[in-house]
């Protein structure tokens, strides 16, 4: 089986536990530039999750252009501030600080409070967050812009508002939308999926662990762009985010899929491609090397062309290496 309009690629290629566990790139010590093209080597796709604590200087983006493929597309994470987290005041730009009250509310961590940013702040930061990803948009590389909402925000008038407004503040882009309360999903799933596409959102499929204050997988598609996150399911790890701890991030997507488990999300990979024009397969489960591990094991269960990295050639990484 080929499918071929689906593209399997890992959240970031820059991940400090994967360059850490040394068995993608050949040296620990490489530039950027140089990780960037050896990734794109195996991969035509990323998800680049640095947006999320700062907007992107423009000439990052086009750095990113010249340093890949034709064809090769860039998936962002939004900038904390658009998805209702609090942005770090020093994540701020200049535009958006002038804009805030004298004395803004801070949270307890320190962090400017979402709720003290008026409103024009809000959008000069999408203008500013549009025009750093133009340069993407303009070479063709931009695959989805992701929203990947608070878990605190809930499903409501406002937020439906919101979401329904987002292709019109970025004009051109895809846009997906992450929801991580319940209210969203089991609670108003019929509302939240019409809602979609009445927008042209894209809905993302979640596959993390099942637990009883987490968000169920719902596999469907609303928009002409389909994406599947996968979080790993590392029950342990996000249950210790449940309770309000704050695990690190390697210690909440410690999870390397099995490869029956990779099998069986198949159908519904190939349910997506059904419905939608694009899929995205992203894998966010980073610890070690396990998303690479895994993304390649997914290209080839999907049909795709795959090249091994020579280190990763091995019996232990999966049986459809051998």
């Amino acid at each position: 089986m080929t499918l071929e309009r689906v593209r399997v690629g890992i959240c970031s290629w820059a991940d400090a536990a994967l360059i850490e566990d040394g068995s993608f790139y050949p040296k620990k010590s490489m530039s950027p530039e140089a990780r960037l093209r050896w990734y794109a080597r195996f991969f035509d796709t990323v998800e680049v999750n640095s947006p999320y604590y700062a907007i992107p200087d423009v000439r990052h983006t086009e750095r990113w252009c010249e340093r890949t493929p034709p064809g090769f597309v860039f998936n962002v994470k939004a900038y904390a501030l658009l998805t209702g987290h609090h942005p770090k005041a020093e994540s701020l730009p200049a535009d958006v600080v002038a804009l805030l009250p004298a004395q803004p509310a801070r949270t307890p961590r320190g962090e400017i409070d979402r709720a003290s940013v008026p409103a024009d702040a809000v959008d000069a930061a999408f203008r500013l967050f549009r025009a750093a990803l133009d340069p993407l948009a303009r070479a063709r590389k931009l695959g989805y812009v992701l929203f990947q909402f608070a878990p605190w925000v809930h499903f409501g008038d406002e937020w439906l508002a919101y979401i329904a407004a987002l292709p019109s503040r970025l004009p051109g882009f895809t846009v997906a939308a992450e929801f991580r309360h319940r209210s969203w999903f089991p609670e108003h799933g019929v509302e939240t999926l019409e809602a979609l596409r009445s927008a042209g959102v894209a809905h993302v499929v979640v596959d993390g662990p099942v637990l009883g204050g987490s968000v169920p997988r719902v596999t469907t598609a609303t928009a002409p762009a389909s994406i599947l996150r996968l979080h790993g399911r590392n029950a342990e790890g996000w249950s210790r985010q449940l309770r309000g701890e704050s695990p690190a991030v390697r210690e909440k997507y410690d999870y390397r899929y099995t490869d029956a488990e990779l099998r069986e999300l198949v159908p519904e990979v190939a349910m997506l491609a059904d419905e939608s024009e694009q899929v995205f397969v992203s894998f966010n489960n980073n610890n070690r090397a396990y998303p690479v591990q895994n993304a390649l094991v997914m290209r080839r269960l999907l049909g795709h062309r795959v090249e091994t990295p020579p280190a990763m050639a091995a019996p232990a990484t999966g049986d459809l290496f051998r």
